[in-house]
């Protein structure tokens, strides 16, 4: 039987080919020959094979085929309109683990009678309605009579359609078989976080790429997950001589390091960094960077160890503080911005949840973990000395401090009561009110940060500590481009310098000083040495002096065995190449 020699013949793929082009159509914001092309082609691969079934089996599997395809345009509808975004790695992930009361939850608050005053879901509705009353006999032979006005039969319309066809394959043979190859490679999990840090599904041109290429991404994230939480159960250290104490890891948030006076800024917005580091007693690392400019990706790498037969992915690694837990530290989280979540547990980052929202993860690196958030920093400080009044110090601890530092709204960031500088101080910069003001409120609470470092700083005085403090990222604040934030894109030489590097410095208390001037002489010789945050574990390791076939001398920055390897970027940019070629220019 050769193709639509008769209108029977088409009518077995054609209602659903054309439920398939009008659903995918409906969900599109824009129009280019990508987004016309691949439904077009999309609609029939699908519907074209099942016209090869029989009779029944045909006519039942098309109408599921079809409504399926109807339900998954109407949720990547919904959340075009009531989430702004369109079907994502994120939000599969949470649609895939809400358990039946979560989504009944869901229903009941978010969909209403307004929903039904929306176009994109009024349409889709009765496509969905009208799709299967198309296969009654009645309705069929009514509209198909008229259909065939416009659709003459004949050797005419098979060379039109087979040109349609082929154009359309042209157009998207090169898209199709990335699409296909990054199903077939397994992915990468650092490649796909890229993909999703970039938002590359609003680039997929209809709800089924979308849900296909989330599927994928959030299968990738959860078993590489699955791999680092049985890698970090299964960890084991040889011995230790818990060489420091009291080991503290201060995570800060969104910290520009070239808006810090303790780096050159131009206006005092650490003071008491420079103090301390004037005094002798805070040493700043000058060449550090991030290899991402978002807080989980960032804070995940930051966490992860390789050992030295690892292959460089994270499911390859463990997670550090279950190697001090090994060791007999105590192992305390603050943070003020991650909570253990339930169903928000799993997988990575970006693909919708994160590990340290994940609560059999949490109880196995920390003894101990905040429960509140306060709505400033300085608050995290106070439940840091409420617990320590509380409790008896143990003779070993590692303390992880996670603050909410400048992350936007800055103004929210600090109490106006504290506000140092005004508009008047950025009077030179040819900006214009919105954007000085702007930057004026991070400048204030990157000095309300500086406050609340030294406040930690002090509460440490008086043990033998060290404190290890970096930023998960930096920010964009109209210094080289004219945005505020940050850009999830290939990095640019700008975003290099802006975004990626990050400041970072070590302080020690005045008995450590007494007791370790050896650890001290190797931090004065490494301040220069380039860095990477993900190396940071490696450090306080050696702190430790944790044993273990996790332990690399080579990346540890305060080892004469330190060697400096590729710091890549975004996923895929070489910062010290970027950097090279700005010098050069």
């Amino acid at each position: 039987m050769q193709f639509a020699d008769s209108f029977k013949y088409r009518w077995q793929f054609g209602s659903l080919f054309f439920t398939i082009l009008t659903a995918c159509l409906i969900c599109t914001n824009r129009l280019s020959w990508h987004i016309l092309t691949t439904p077009l082609l999309t609609a029939f691969l699908i519907s074209a094979p099942t016209s090869l079934l029989p009779g029944i089996i045909r006519i039942v599997v098309q109408i599921v085929v079809g409504e399926i395809v109807v339900a998954v345009c109407l949720v990547d509808a919904y959340c075009q309109i009531y989430l702004k975004a369109s079907i994502s790695p994120h939000i599969f992930s949470v649609i895939s683990q809400t358990n039946l009361s979560e989504a009944s939850e869901f229903l009941s608050t978010f969909i209403g009678p307004n929903v039904f005053f929306q176009w994109r879901i009024i349409g889709l509705l009765l496509v969905g309605i009208l799709f299967p009353l198309s296969y009654i006999p009645a309705v069929k032979n009514k509209i198909g009579t008229r259909l065939l006005r416009f659709f003459p039969r004949g050797r005419r319309i098979r060379i039109v359609v087979a040109i349609l066809l082929m154009v359309c394959l042209v157009v998207e043979l090169p898209a199709s078989v990335r699409f296909l190859q990054f199903f077939r490679s397994g992915a990468n999990p650092d490649f796909v976080e890229s993909l999703i840090f970039r938002n590359y599904h609003q680039d997929m041109p209809t709800p089924l790429h979308r849900l296909a290429y989330s599927w994928q991404t959030t299968s990738v994230s959860m078993r590489a997950m699955g791999m680092l939480r049985a890698n970090t159960y299964g960890a084991t250290i040889d011995k230790t001589s818990h060489r420091s104490p009291h080991i503290v890891l201060v995570i800060g948030e969104s910290f520009n390091k070239h808006h810090s006076s303790l780096y050159g800024y131009s206006l005092p917005t650490t003071p008491l960094q420079q103090r301390r580091m004037e005094k002798g007693e805070l040493f700043p690392f000058t060449d550090v960077v991030t290899p991402w400019n978002i807080t989980s990706n960032a804070i995940l790498h930051l966490f992860a160890v390789g050992s030295d037969d690892s292959d460089g992915t994270l499911a390859n690694r463990i997670l550090f503080p279950i190697l001090f837990r090994r060791a007999g530290y105590e192992v305390t989280f603050f943070s003020n911005q991650y909570r253990i979540k339930g169903f928000f547990s799993g997988a990575t980052s970006e693909a919708g949840n994160f590990f340290l929202s994940d609560r059999d993860m949490s109880d196995s690196l920390f003894s101990y973990r905040n429960s509140r958030f306060s709505q400033r920093d300085m608050g995290i400080v106070r439940q840091l000395s409420e617990y320590y009044a509380k409790k008896t110090v143990t003779p070993f601890t590692l303390d992880i401090i996670h603050l909410k530092g400048q992350h936007f709204d800055y103004s929210l960031r600090y109490p106006s009561e504290e506000s140092f500088f005004s508009v008047e101080d950025y009077a030179d910069r040819g900006l214009d009110r919105q954007s000085v003001l702007t930057v004026m409120h991070y400048d204030n609470a990157t000095r309300y940060n500086d406050r609340v470092l030294d406040s930690l700083l002090l509460f440490y005085e008086s043990m033998e500590s060290i404190v290890v403090f970096i930023s998960d990222h930096g920010e964009e604040i109209y210094d080289n481009l004219p945005v505020q934030g940050r850009l999830f894109q290939r990095p640019d030489k700008f975003q290099a310098r802006n975004e990626y590097e990050v400041p970072m410095w070590i302080w020690c208390s005045q008995r450590y000083f007494e007791v370790h001037p050896e650890i001290i002489a190797s931090i004065k010789d490494a301040t220069s040495r380039p860095l990477m945050s993900d190396n940071i574990p490696q450090l306080l390791l050696y702190l430790a002096d944790i044993n273990s076939r996790w332990v690399l001398e080579e990346q540890n920055v305060l080892s004469p065995s330190y060697r400096k390897s590729r710091r890549i970027i975004g996923g895929e940019v070489d910062y010290d190449n970027i950097i090279e070629k700005n010098h050069c220019n």
